[in-house]
């Protein structure tokens, strides 16, 4: 860390002005402003472990979340700040500069949807100039500064928002939960993050963020929110980082300081240290899936589970007199009936068979040797059917034929619709086994990111034809 040159006291003079020609600066403060040249906001004070201000310290042009697109007035930053030292942000206008500050106080934004759950947040009302006040945070660390100078007048005023960061990986590896990087020694230049390990499913996704959330909301109507959370080319909200291969992956997280756009400061890296012997695909066959030939379009590919190695799901309407089984490969050559823990069905003859004809929903964990079948639990979910509470009773299709049909929606809104895992499944969240309907087709999201919003009016009823692959929306 750099060593600091500047006493509390010379810091104090160093405000005396609210803006003044760079060599008066320097005098007084004892940092010098000349390796500005760009105009824009940078941190600086004994907190940055500098003596100096170059165009590392500058601040980036801050992203809103909601938008997705720069906002006017407002500028981010990730530094290490010294615990218990002061600091402030400066424009730098044509080589004048001003001060800015705040009386940084705990700001909770654990009840607020997405918010950092682990972080420590502050928060304080914009000063400008002479007044400005120091700003501290308490222990030493890597920290998310973020400016609004509220041009807009959206906020409820204008404001200075410090986050402590514990980087964390949410993705395929733990159901978009979050797991934390193991601490590092703290380092103003630059700190790598190594997490090992990582078991990723094929083409699984995951993005790098802080505290268990995706954004700090700035506002109370929820329009204005900073990213705490980077994905590809390190953007702040950028696209889904992804993975080819299943297996057990080394992921790298290295911060450095640098000025201008967040994705200056970061890099990453994933490397597979050892790939997955676990079947990519799954298929089921029998007399009602192919007439038991493997070169049918009837065989069914079940579904990767999103978030879980080597787990496959189906919903279909089984008639119970028909025999079916599975196979890793399209082909009489390692198909099976069992895995070890099976539930639900039983077998004879060398195949499966279900007590009754209707729908079932049918898991198999091959990572874990399970198989569960179970009739199927089908239910809508989102705003138009009410909410986002699971397994809602009043949301729940029932089968009309050899189709389920949902209850009508009761609002306009968008549709999502899912297939509950069987009572034996523990730990499957209900958009991993999450489909809708596309030009007729459904279309399942398997191991992907949110699909498409499928937008429906109050009143309209949802029917799925799962052995043919098809629904409608009427």
């Amino acid at each position: 860390m750099k060593k600091i040159l500047m006493s509390i006291s010379a810091l104090a003079l160093m405000f005396v002005a609210t803006s003044c020609e760079p060599e008066e600066q320097k005098g007084n403060g004892g940092i010098d402003f000349d390796e500005i040249a760009l105009d824009g906001f940078y941190v600086y004070g004994e907190a940055t472990g500098s003596e100096d201000i170059t165009a590392d310290y500058g601040m980036a042009a801050g992203l809103n979340e909601v938008t997705a697109e720069k906002r006017g007035g407002m500028y981010e930053k990730y530094i290490v700040l010294e615990g218990g030292k002061e600091f402030y942000l400066v424009l730098n206008e044509a080589g004048k500069y001003t001060n800015y500050g705040a009386t940084l106080e705990e700001y909770n934004v654990t009840e607020l949807a997405d918010n950092p759950g682990l972080a420590k947040v502050k928060r304080g009302k914009l000063v400008i100039g002479d007044d400005a006040p120091a700003m501290k945070v308490d222990q030493t660390g890597l920290y998310h500064i973020v400016l609004d100078l509220n041009l807009e007048g959206d906020l409820l005023y204008p404001q200075i928002v410090v986050a402590d960061v514990q980087w964390g990986v949410r993705g395929a590896m733990n159901g978009w939960g979050f797991t934390a990087f193991d601490a590092v020694e703290v380092n103003a230049e630059t700190m790598t993050w190594k997490m090992e390990n990582v078991d990723m499913p094929a083409n699984g996704e995951f993005k790098f963020a802080y505290g268990h959330g995706w954004k700090i909301q700035l506002d109370d109507a929820g329009n204005v929110k900073a990213n705490t959370n980077l994905g590809m080319e390190s953007l702040p909200n950028g696209a889904n980082i992804k993975v080819e291969k299943a297996g057990l992956y080394t992921i790298t997280l290295t911060y450095t300081l640098k000025g201008g756009d967040i994705a200056n400061g970061y890099t990453f890296t994933t490397e597979c240290t050892k790939e997955s012997t676990l079947p990519t695909e799954l298929y089921m066959i029998g007399q009602d899936f192919g007439g038991w030939d493997w070169a049918s379009d009837g065989v069914v590919a079940l579904t990767p589970v999103h978030s879980h190695s080597g787990a496959f799901w189906t919903t279909r309407y089984i008639t119970a007199a028909n025999g079916f089984k599975f196979c890793p490969k399209k082909e009489w050559s390692g198909d099976f009936t069992n895995l070890g823990t099976d539930t639900g069905y039983t077998v004879d003859g060398g195949n499966c068979f279900v007590a009754e004809d209707g729908f079932y929903t049918i898991y198999i964990d091959l990572a874990n040797n399970i198989i569960a079948m179970e009739p199927a639990a089908v239910y809508g979910m989102g705003d138009c059917f009410g909410g986002w509470d699971v397994a809602k009773e009043e949301n729940k299709f029932v089968a009309e034929g050899t189709t389920l049909v949902s209850p009508a929606t009761v609002a306009d809104g968008n549709i999502r619709m899912y297939t509950a895992a069987p009572s034996a499944i523990t730990g499957v969240d209900w958009w991993q086994m999450e489909y809708n309907v596309f030009d007729g087709v459904i279309v399942y999201r398997a191991a992907g990111g949110d699909q498409a919003a499928v937008a429906a009016t109050a009143g309209q009823k949802v029917t799925l034809d799962f052995n043919a692959g098809t629904g409608s929306i009427n």
